[in-house]
């Protein structure tokens, strides 16, 4: 791991009040069960699961997922496929089958000891986030939420970012954010944090020099332990 901006956030202005995390591929091990969950509900509409790259899916808000169906399908059927996709997934959420990420809790205490506040920022809605952060015992670690329902501008536009900075009373040089993707680690940048980005490992995630080039980076490693360690 490649650490930068090592003393970022040590002194006068630039010291760390706040962490924001994403939620999907970082604090929990979603992505597979949410593609899982459009095949199965494709599968049951009877729509052709190859007709859609699911893959760049990844990170979409579900506003911006539903656009991509309706210009195919219409609004109606787009309404039921979301409705048993979210069947699906709380299916394996209730069946315990969505891992917590490797030093998920570690890092949450970790920032909690130094007295940290600690924002989740995520493009899914609250009516599925919440019950996810409930299930894995994250939830009570959190001292404010950004939905996808809570914002009409979604990532990788800066509206989240800038939604939680408001809400937790700091400013963008006081706060770090941590992204898996680089739609959400672009969505921070722009907002004028800095970012940890851990790649999701679910699916090979990787990131181009150019791509990392646009990003305001205080490291990437390979999991929140790294993080933790840090703090």
């Amino acid at each position: 791991m490649t650490i930068i901006n090592q003393t970022n956030f040590e002194h006068g202005k630039h010291h760390l009040r706040a962490i924001c995390f994403d939620l999907d591929g970082l604090l929990l091990d979603t992505e597979h069960t949410y593609r899982d969950g459009w095949l199965d509900a494709f599968e049951k509409m009877g729509i052709d699961k190859n007709a859609y790259d699911l893959a760049a899916w990844s990170g979409l808000s579900w506003l911006q997922t539903r656009k991509l169906l309706a210009a195919d399908l219409g609004d109606a059927m787009v309404s039921e496929i979301r409705q048993a996709r979210e069947t699906y997934i709380l299916s394996q959420m209730t069946a315990d089958k969505i891992p917590i990420k490797s030093g998920a809790h570690a890092v949450l205490q970790a920032a909690k000891k130094k007295g940290l506040k600690l924002a989740v920022v995520s493009s899914t809605v609250s009516s599925r986030a919440i019950p996810l952060l409930e299930n894995a015992d994250l939830l009570p670690y959190f001292d404010v939420h950004v939905f996808g329902d809570e914002v009409m501008a979604h990532k990788p536009l800066p509206d989240p970012y800038l939604a939680a900075l408001v809400k937790l009373g700091v400013e963008e040089s006081q706060a770090l954010a941590v992204e898996d993707s680089f739609t959400g680690a672009l969505s921070a940048t722009k907002a004028g944090l800095t970012v940890f980005l851990i790649p999701d490992k679910s699916f090979n995630a990787q990131f181009s020099d150019a791509a990392l080039a646009q990003l305001t980076l205080f490291g990437v490693g390979n999991d929140l332990h790294e993080l933790a360690d840090k703090l």
